[in-house]
């Protein structure tokens, strides 16, 4: 069984192969706002080196968001097109998600920086979100001593962790915008 794990949110594209659960390639490209010219070939040099169809993926992954407004489209919309496509599972997660995922804690709050100001999400020990997304510029930010920026994703964690989410009808798969843009202001 091969899963495609797709998060494009921020200015690093990062597709993972996973098979049977485990990660078989993992590929991080950085881009400067080319998230639509970039992923689908990152995506296609994965399988290939890994000799892999895209008919035999079984389940897709995507990060749907907070994060940069076009990015999060273009994975989004990929990721719903496969899963549609193939007729394959499609699970969401978010981006503060997987970092609380990664790291172990008994409560957090993750926080993302962007250019302007911090998304934050506050998660309890299974990793349940405790209160809404959210964003705040740079000015109005004051630090929590629960925390956390700097993580690491595990991959393994988060594979392990998706099979308790449910798969999600890929039509009804959509961004998670927690920030206004400057068109809804």
């Amino acid at each position: 069984m091969y899963t495609l794990f797709i998060d494009t949110h921020s200015n690093k594209i990062t597709i993972v192969l996973y098979k049977e659960n485990k990660v078989i390639i993992k590929k991080e490209v950085e881009t400067l706002q080319n998230q639509s010219i970039t992923t689908m070939p990152v995506l296609i040099e994965v399988l290939k080196k890994e000799g892999i169809e895209v008919e035999e993926l079984n389940e897709i992954l995507i990060v749907n968001g907070p994060g940069s407004f076009t990015g999060v489209r273009i994975g989004v919309t990929i990721a719903k097109t496969l899963a549609y496509t193939l007729q394959i599972p499609i699970k969401t997660l978010s981006s503060l998600l997987i970092k609380a995922v990664s790291f172990s804690h008994e409560k957090v709050r993750i926080v993302e920086r962007e250019k302007n100001g911090v998304f934050l999400g506050t998660f309890d020990k299974e990793n349940n979100l405790v209160d809404n997304y959210s964003y705040v510029s740079n000015k109005e930010y004051e630090t929590d001593e629960n925390d956390v920026e700097d993580i690491e994703i595990d991959y393994e964690k988060i594979i392990e962790f998706s099979k308790s989410l449910e798969a999600i009808n890929p039509h009804s798969v959509k961004p998670l915008y927690v920030k206004l843009i400057e068109v809804q202001k």
